[in-house]
C-alpha cells in the first residue's frame, strides 16, 4: 500500500501541475482483447480457457515542447504461455496483472531531442492450483520503477536512446519454508541459499543504450538496430551459501549484461495478383550473469559453486506479410527462434539426482504463427499458436521438467480505438 499511495502523489502532482499550466490536447488511445484458447504438455492438455487485455494510453500534448502520457493495462492471462515456466506435471496457471505508468515528453524547440521520465507500478498475481486464492499466490509480486530516457531522432525514424531505470521488485507472499524453520531435522542451521524470508526481493538498476541505422544511408532500403544493456540486481535478504553448506555475512549480487542485433528488410511483393508487403528480419541477441551466489544440495552433500552465472545467446527469422487497407491491413507473421543457455558453475544429474560433472545447460526451439484480418472498423479477428521444444541434459526432474514439448493456440478478436 505505501508503494501504490507514493506512486498515486507522484502521478496527481505530475498533473495538477500540468493542468495549471496550461489546457491540455487529449488523444483518446484504447485497445482491448477477448482471445480464447487451450494450452498442451507432453500429450496433456488443459481446459479451455481465456485472456483478456485492455490498454488506456490517452496522449497528453500541452504545446509543442510538452505532452504526458498515463498508461494502464490490465491483463488476465488463462491459457498458459508455452515458455512459461513448468513445474513437474503442471498445465494449470492463472495470471492477472495491473500496471499504471506516467511520463512526461519533453521536445526542446529546434532540437532533435526528446526527453523522458517516467514513474510506473505494477502488481502481478498468479494461480497455480484451482483452489488458490487471487492475491495468496506463493509468486505474487510488485514492481515500483522510475526511469529516464533520451532520444535523438537524428533521421526519422531513425534514432539512437539512452535510458536509465530504477526499481525494486518485491514478492509479498513467498517466505521459504527453510525461512520457517530455520534448522535442519538434526537442529543444525539452514546454509541454503532460500534460508531468509524475502529472498526473492530486489533492488535493481539498469542502463541501456540503443539505435537504428539506414542501410544505405541515403537511400534505405534496410534497417539496422542494435542494443546494450546492463542491470545490476542486489538480493539484499539473500545471504551467500559458503562450501559447508552455511551462510555467510555477504548477500547476492547479480551483474547481467545484454546485447542484441537485427536487421529488417522491408519489400513490397505480389502474391496472387495482389499487392503486399513483406517485412523480413533476422536478430541475435546474447547475454551474460554473473552471480556470486552458490547452491548446496544437503541431500548429496554436493556443494555447487558460481551456480547462477550463466551465458545465453539466440535469435532467429520473423516474416511478417501484410495486404489491404494500408491503414486497416490483414496481417500474417511467422517467427522461429533458437535460445541456448549454459551455466557456468551448474552441474546436470542424471535420472536419480547424480551429479555427473558437467555443466548444465538447455536449448528452446520456438516457433510461431500468428494471423489477424479487420472484420470491422477498430475490429480484429486474430488467430495464434506456438510451439516449443525444450532440450536440456539435466534428467532429474523431480521438481521441474528440462525436456518436454509444449504448444497453445489463442482465437478472439482485438479493438483498438
Amino acid at each position: 500500500m505505501r508503494y501504490r499511495g507514493i506512486f498515486a502523489a507522484a502521478v496527481l502532482a505530475a498533473v495538477a501541475g500540468a493542468t495549471e499550466a496550461a489546457a491540455l490536447e487529449y488523444v483518446p488511445v484504447y485497445n482491448m482483447s477477448f482471445l480464447g484458447g487451450q494450452y498442451f504438455m507432453q500429450g496433456s492438455r488443459g481446459n479451455l480457457n481465456g485472456n483478456v487485455r485492455a490498454v488506456a494510453a490517452p496522449l497528453l500534448r500541452r504545446d509543442s515542447e510538452w505532452s504526458f502520457l498515463p498508461l494502464y493495462v490490465g491483463e488476465y492471462q488463462g491459457i498458459k504461455g508455452v515458455d512459461d515456466g513448468v513445474g513437474a506435471g503442471t498445465l494449470y496457471q492463472q495470471k492477472m496483472d495491473h500496471k499504471a505508468s506516467f511520463a512526461a515528453l519533453y521536445t526542446p524547440r529546434g532540437g532533435p531531442w526528446k526527453l523522458k521520465p517516467s514513474l510506473s507500478y505494477k502488481r502481478e498475481f498468479l494461480k497455480e492450483t484451482r483452489d488458490e486464492s487471487w492475491g495468496r499466490g506463493l509468486f505474487d509480486y510488485e514492481k515500483l520503477a522510475m526511469g529516464f530516457e533520451a532520444e535523438n531522432l537524428y533521421r526519422e525514424p531513425f534514432s539512437y536512446r539512452l535510458g536509465m531505470d530504477i526499481y525494486r521488485i518485491r514478492f509479498p507472499n513467498y517466505q521459504s519454508l527453510e525461512s520457517n524453520a530455520g534448522t535442519d531435522p538434526q537442529g543444525n542451521p539452514l546454509g541454503r541459499e532460500l534460508a531468509s524470508r524475502n529472498v526473492l526481493d530486489t533492488y535493481n538498476y539498469q542502463l541501456s543504450a540503443s539505435a537504428s541505422y539506414p542501410l544505405p544511408y541515403e537511400e534505405p532500403v534496410m534497417s539496422l538496430t542494435a542494443e546494450y544493456g546492463f542491470l545490476y540486481q542486489d538480493y539484499h535478504d539473500q545471504r551467500l551459501v559458503d562450501a559447508r553448506g552455511q551462510l555467510a555475512d555477504q548477500s547476492r549480487r547479480d551483474f547481467l549484461q545484454t546485447v542484441s542485433m537485427g536487421a529488417t528488410y522491408p519489400r513490397p511483393v505480389q502474391v496472387f495478383g495482389e499487392a503486399c508487403r513483406l517485412d523480413s528480419s533476422l536478430a541475435f541477441n546474447f547475454a551474460y550473469n554473473g552471480s556470486n551466489q552458490n547452491t548446496y544440495d544437503a541431500s548429496r552433500t554436493q556443494f555447487v559453486g558460481d551456480s547462477y552465472s550463466y551465458y545465453s545467446a539466440g535469435g532467429g527469422p520473423t516474416f511478417r506479410m501484410a495486404w489491404g487497407d494500408k491503414k486497416r491491413p490483414a496481417m500474417a507473421s511467422l517467427s522461429m527462434r533458437y535460445h541456448h543457455v549454459a551455466y557456468l558453475g551448474r552441474q546436470a544429474q542424471d535420472g536419480d539426482g547424480i551429479y555427473s560433472g558437467s555443466q548444465q545447460w538447455q536449448d528452446r526451439y520456438l516457433l510461431g504463427l500468428n494471423y489477424a484480418y479487420p472484420i470491422a472498423r477498430g475490429f480484429y479477428l486474430k488467430v495464434q499458436t506456438n510451439l516449443l521444444w525444450e532440450r536440456s541434459n539435466q534428467n532429474y526432474e523431480k521438481t521441474y521438467a528440462y525436456n518436454y514439448q509444449t504448444a497453445n493456440y489463442i482465437m478472439g478478436f482485438t479493438y483498438e480505438y
